[in-house]
């Protein structure tokens, strides 16, 4: 499915008159003539009225800005015919070079199948007083480069010439839009706040017919918002700063303040026309039901029909996204997606569903995002907020089962890590409103066994294995699956190495890279030599390395957002054997700490000359606020200070 382009419109509208000017197409290779005009009239405006005073110039150097959007405004006109005349103007100074060096590039987003850009001024304002125009040969296109992904979207892109600290870059563009071929509402979000600093903020909306009038919302308070018989003015009453980052902060669209507006919809509506144009791709083909057969082999369990079917769609029929025109929202029939061995996500799921239904399943599309989580910002019924779509099945009890059909590595008892808790409307089925997926309470799971066995020379000889389950397992699959044997061993060797050293030598293999239904195992033997003294020793004593790199690695330090923890499930079982000579007497302390975070054990069980230290870990998946963070860093710290193992040799 095509990523919805929101057109973010980074930018800001000049009210200056442009020269009446013939214009001319500008002609890019591969893309119609018509798809880009540059207009740009030969009147500037004033680098005095355009600048800042002095006093706020200085707060923005003391904030460290490399570059300030002075003016963002975007005109919106709704035609009668459903048409979009939309008119974007930025307006962005320069405060460094870093700034022109990372910034100095504007442009915006087109869709070249069905959209026309006009470019009607782009040009520098220097300090002195100069003007230099941008010139349209150095106007470069380019599509946004996904893998396996071949649409109509792209970027053009306007080098701005000879920038440096004080200047400003103005640029302003005309986007008309037609009515949707396939009759789905349209749809613009509109941020007053970005990574960036923006000083003004303005959008207007037109419309000549009152039927056509616009839905909007906003849950930015800053943004005032009037509304009159045939228009809308919305403006910022403050400048804002960039939005706050931390390294684990929620989805970008799940925390940027947002102006919506829409074509007036119903959720209802929207799913309902889904289903339509996804119910095109069933055209009752009788390879449908004797390739399900096939496939069934006899099962009767809906889980394993279930787990079979997706195996097949989401192995043996790779991800091709061929997106063009209605490509982007129509699914193909399911017989061309099974002889051509490839779709994308609608062409997978519809091919899955087709192959459900034939088996007695009671399955159906789903559309979600791979970008958002929060219900509370999809402010208006629109389909733009899903960029994705996997499939689903009722089964009894009210239990549902949803599989990502694009997912070749996580096993189809777990939904893909990219949409655990996303957002999602149901195609069809009367769906009323959108809802979140499901989310696993251990998103990161893993099993670790190891085996030593102590000798009178003092070396330990290490018999490791460690299975990842989930999400993680899926990970390393996906990770270890494109790699060639040598670079697998490479990888192997630096992931061992990074936890526990590059003293020793181990011989490293790895189990479960073709198989998604079970866990990815790796495994090591190492020899450790001279680890101990083996006449004199009296006591053994040791960490567990994978569970002190795991307990630091799952604490945040988020400042400004709360902290979605995904969940850790983490068991391992040590075992030593000693040797003749010694015999194993007393053992560390067991541990039973519980918290709001989780719990966390470890005991001891000893057979002869054998000892086996149990470590189980468990914090599943939740919300941790702003307030409580240090709080769970702290029992994170805990679990890290309390992984020595140990016991007595006499």
């Amino acid at each position: 499915m095509r990523i919805p382009l929101l057109l973010t419109l980074i930018s800001a509208f000049i009210s200056l008159p442009a020269a009446a000017t013939a214009g001319r197409d500008l002609k890019f290779a591969g893309y119609h003539s018509a798809m880009l005009r540059w207009t740009a009239s030969a009147r500037h405006a004033n680098y005095q009225e355009l600048a800042p005073t002095a006093e706020r110039l200085a707060e923005f150097e003391k904030s460290g800005y490399r570059s300030v959007a002075l003016d963002k405004s975007q005109h919106l006109h709704i035609g009668p015919d459903k048409t979009i005349e939309e008119t974007i103007s930025n307006v962005q100074l320069f405060l460094s070079a870093s700034g022109a060096e990372n910034d100095g590039n504007l442009g915006f987003w087109l869709d070249a199948s069905q959209q026309h850009a006009e470019i009607e001024a782009a040009y520098v304002l220097q300090p002195d007083g100069g003007i230099i125009d941008v010139e349209p040969e150095t106007i470069q296109i380019n599509t946004d480069n996904s893998a396996n992904i071949f649409n109509d979207d792209v970027y053009v892109t306007l080098p701005f010439p000879q920038l440096k600290p004080g200047s400003i870059a103005v640029l302003r563009y005309k986007i008309d839009t037609p009515e949707n071929p396939l009759g789905f509402p349209w749809f613009r979000n509109y941020y007053p706040v970005n990574l960036h600093p923006i000083e003004q903020f303005k959008v207007s909306v037109t419309w000549d017919d009152a039927a056509q009038k616009p839905d909007w919302r906003t849950d930015y308070p800053k943004l005032v918002c009037q509304e009159n018989a045939f228009d809308l003015n919305c403006t910022s009453n403050e400048a804002t700063a960039p939005l706050l980052t931390d390294n684990d902060m929620p989805p970008l669209y799940d925390v940027l303040p947002v102006l919506a507006l829409a074509e007036q919809s119903s959720w209802v509506a929207l799913s309902s026309s889904m289903r339509s144009l996804s119910d095109t791709a069933l055209t009752g083909d009788k390879r449908m039901a004797d390739l399900a057969a096939r496939l069934r082999n006899g099962a009767t369990n809906p889980d394993e029909i279930i787990a079979r079917l997706a195996l097949f769609v989401a192995r043996d029929i790779r991800y091709v996204g061929i997106e063009h025109g209605h490509g982007g929202m129509r699914p193909r029939p399911t017989p061309d997606t099974l002889e051509r061995r490839f779709g994308d996500c609608k062409d997978k799921t519809m091919l899955f569903v087709d192959l459900a239904r034939h088996s007695g399943l009671d399955a159906y599309p789903v559309l979600t995002s791979t970008q958002r989580t929060s219900l509370a910002k999809l402010l208006l019924p629109a389909s733009n907020y899903f960029n994705h779509m996997l499939a689903c099945v009722s089964l009894a009890g009210d239990k549902e089962v949803c599989v990502d059909l694009t997912d070749p590595d996580t096993s189809s008892g777990h939904l893909s890590y990219a949409v655990q808790g996303a957002v999602a409307l149901t195609v069809g089925r009367g769906a009323s409103a959108p809802r979140n997926l499901d989310a696993d309470s251990y998103t990161w799971r893993v099993d670790v066994k190891a085996d030593n066995k102590m000798n009178a020379d003092g070396s330990i000889v290490e018999r490791l294995e460690r299975h990842y389950a989930s999400h993680w397992g899926a990970g390393l699959r996906k990770t270890l699956a494109a790699k060639s044997r040598m670079e697998i061993d490479r990888w192997l060797t630096n992931d061992y190495q990074a936890i526990m050293g590059n003293k020793a030598k181990p011989e490293l293999g790895v189990q479960g890279l073709e198989a998604p239904e079970l866990p990815m195992v790796l495994t090591s033997t190492t020899v450790f030599q001279n680890v101990f003294d083996g006449k004199a020793i009296r006591s053994y004593q040791e960490q567990d390395p994978w569970l002190r790199d795991l307990a630091d690695k799952s604490k945040t330090f988020n400042n400004h957002y709360d902290y979605t923890f995904r969940g850790v499930h983490y068991q391992s079982e040590f075992s030593y054997q000693a040797y003749p000579e010694k015999h194993i007497g007393n053992v560390g302390p067991e541990i039973d700490y519980s918290s709001r975070w989780g719990t966390f054990q470890r005991y001891y069980r000893q057979t002869g000359d054998s000892l086996t230290a149990y470590t189980n870990l468990r914090m599943p998946r939740t919300q941790v606020p702003i307030d409580k963070i240090p709080e769970f860093n702290r029992f994170l710290d805990l679990v890290g200070r309390e992984t020595r193992i140990g016991f007595g040799l006499r």
